[in-house]
């Protein structure tokens, strides 16, 4: 999958009090360890980590404009200890 790509979720799933079944959202990576996909959710502002049973892309490899911008913007999360 392509960073910025669109999925669709193709199962009942409970993100935090939002059914998001048939929504739409952004997929950012895909976890070694787990195989899982961490995807963000506009319709709620929420992220979710699916597995590949769990979606489908909506258009493979392709990434508007708007989504590239914002998944541009996302860094993982990086734990530093002061000095």
């Amino acid at each position: 999958m392509t960073k910025g790509e669109e999925v669709q979720v193709l199962v009942d799933y409970d993100l935090f009090e939002t059914n998001i079944k048939d929504e739409i959202g952004i997929y950012l990576s895909t976890a070694k360890t787990t195989g899982k996909h961490l995807i963000y959710f506009p319709v709620n502002e929420e992220w979710a980590e699916l597995t590949d049973d769990q979606i489908s892309r909506v258009a493979a490899g392709k990434v508007s404009k708007k989504n590239k911008e914002f998944s541009d913007r996302v860094k993982t999360m990086v734990v530093t200890y002061g000095a």
